[in-house]
């Protein structure tokens, strides 16, 4: 189909500035009287691209984006355009917290080695850490031999731990700082630079607790091109990841010290961690969290509450994924398993006893044939 363009009227630089109109048609006839028919007024219209006309989608220009010489924007994107973050467990910063206790006598800080790994694209998991043997003067000293001992030993018991960063206690970021931090970029530290994370870490724990929370930081430092020796240490984001096993050990700890604080409130003496059974409180957990949700079924089927559907498919995921095994079968499995405990322990004292006896056989013996 054709188009009929209208008459359309368009300012040249040197009309606009005089107020003139230049029309894109000549007109072949006058009016009656001698004078020019009256101009049109001029139309505005936009021509359809041939994109609209088919129904297709408008192709966009690619505008290139301005410069942007935010050192913070490029060190916290990766290369797939995804924002770097940090995920600590809790046995890496339980061990800081215990370094920082055994730290020598005068030590201000202590230093040391994360290890983890890159995950979900652009995710640093730290899950372990250790201590290194330095000291802070003039000049800073680093057992740097201490480092890849340890290093081999942890990697020994699980491979897939790299170097990922190092920590330091305390919140100020020194020239110390920055001459450790040099040494955990080189190939000494065996840190392996990606394209996710082209620098080490830098995890600061404070453990003055001076503030209302334990604070931890985690820095990322970029250098810069206008001086090649001057280090930006910029935030990334940080949260604390814990997995089934560490959430067990932390309600263990939790719960010997709410045990200890009740009984200084009742005047007696502090309880020993061993005392606590940790199956016994994981057994109460679990029942305390069965009766809730019965009653919050109940709830619902009386009408007194209104049911949640996210609440709903999470138990019949959670009940579906157990399988249904009868009561008489888990009763036998228990039984023969304490059978064979029972056939251990009898075998261990029975072994003790023989040993017992052979022992004093052989001392009367050797007492009998001396002269």
């Amino acid at each position: 189909f054709w188009l009929k363009a209208p008459d359309l009227r368009r300012r040249t630089p040197c009309a606009r500035a005089h107020g003139r109109t230049h029309s894109t048609t000549r007109h072949r006839g006058k009016a009656a009287g001698g004078e020019e028919p009256p101009p049109h007024p001029v139309a505005r219209m936009h021509m359809p691209s041939t994109s609209s006309l088919w129904g297709l989608p408008e192709k966009k220009n690619k505008v290139s984006p301005p410069k942007n010489f935010n050192i913070a924007s490029k060190v916290l994107k990766s290369s797939i355009e995804q924002p770097l973050s940090c995920r600590v467990h809790p046995v890496a910063i339980l061990k800081i917290v215990d370094a920082n206790v055994r730290r020598p006598e005068g030590a201000k800080r202590v230093i040391g080695t994360l290890l983890g790994w890159i995950s979900e694209g652009s995710v640093v998991d730290i899950t372990d850490s250790f201590p290194v043997v330095h000291r802070d003067t003039d000049m800073v000293l680093m057992d740097q031999d201490y480092h890849k001992q340890m290093l081999a030993l942890r990697q020994k018991v699980s491979p897939r731990e790299v170097v990922v960063g190092w920590f330091s206690t305390g919140v100020e970021i020194n020239a110390v700082s920055a001459v450790i931090h040099a040494f955990y970029c080189t190939k000494e530290s065996q840190f392996t630079a990606t394209a996710v994370l082209p620098g080490p870490v830098h995890l600061t724990v404070d453990t003055t607790l001076a503030g209302s929370s334990f604070a931890i930081k985690a820095f990322v430092n970029v250098q810069t091109q206008v001086a090649s020796s001057l280090l930006q240490f910029h935030e990334v984001p940080l949260r604390v990841q814990t997995s089934a096993a560490e959430k067990a050990g932390i309600s263990q700890l939790m719960q010997a010290r709410r045990a200890n604080r009740e009984a200084a409130a009742a005047g007696q003496g502090a309880k020993d961690i061993n005392s606590l059974d940790g199956f016994e409180g994981g057994l109460k957990e679990l029942l305390r969290l069965f009766l809730r949700i019965r009653e919050y079924v109940r709830a619902v089927k009386a009408g007194k509450v209104q049911g949640d559907l996210a609440v709903g498919r999470g138990l019949t995921q959670a009940l579906c994924s157990e399988p249904i095994i009868d009561i008489a079968a888990v009763e036998q499995l228990c039984t023969s398993s304490l059978q064979d405990a029972l056939m251990v322990v009898y075998l261990s004292n029975l072994t003790r006893t023989q040993i017992s006896i052979a022992e004093k056989i052989n001392s009367q013996y050797n007492v009998a044939g001396d002269p």
